[in-house]
């Protein structure tokens, strides 16, 4: 019986990746039981902890690839507490990580404990902006800053304020900062030359 339960762990880790759907499982459901709910514009924070799983090939740190990936906690678990995922459930409306922005201080380090803090900066039509703020929990360094956008796509096109309407939070749209406006025009730029090449 032992070898049949390996067997299958093996070849669900193999073929489907069988851990991301554990923990993305795990931090929903303990997010639910142990955690209260919160507003669009509150702070939510997941914790992790680099291992070998997360390193580049020198073992030193965390590579950017793996640490995008936990994003996916961090948002889930955003989504989770505030309410857009119930709401996006109702809507029919599923989220599309369209593009990020990342600046990286220092990698974090192999056996580092990190927790990422996660908060919605803004909205348009069309997308959500979060925020993610990643900090070694030994010395409370902010380690990687990651912008992710969050595209709202619906049958019924519905916008990113129809999903967010009657949330706690929402009754104000954030002033748009400073550095999006930046990125928001360095997409512009780079769309013009990609479409100009063709």
């Amino acid at each position: 019986m032992y070898i049949y339960v390996v067997t299958l762990f093996v070849i669900l880790n193999a073929f489907f990746d069988f851990n991301y759907f554990i923990k993305t499982l795990f931090g929903v459901w303990s997010g639910r039981i142990c955690k209260e709910k919160c507003t669009l514009n509150e702070v939510t924070t997941v914790y992790g902890i680099c291992s070998f799983r997360d390193c580049d090939i020198t073992f030193n740190s965390i590579r950017l690839a793996r640490l995008i990936r936990q994003l996916d906690f961090a948002r889930y678990n955003f989504y989770d507490r505030t309410g857009i995922y119930q709401r996006s459930k109702e809507l029919e409306v599923t989220s599309l990580q369209g593009c990020t922005l990342t600046v990286t201080f220092e990698p974090v380090p192999l056996f580092w404990r990190y927790k990422i803090e996660t908060e919605l900066v803004y909205w348009d039509d069309r997308s959500l902006f979060l925020e993610h703020k990643v900090i070694t929990l030994c010395d409370a360094r902010v380690r990687s800053f990651i912008v992710s956008r969050q595209h709202v796509i619906g049958e019924n096109a519905q916008s990113a304020s129809s999903l967010l309407e009657g949330l706690p939070g929402s009754e104000v749209r954030p002033v748009c900062r400073e550095y999006l406006k930046d990125w928001f025009k360095s997409m512009e730029i780079s769309s013009a030359k990609l479409r100009s090449v063709k």
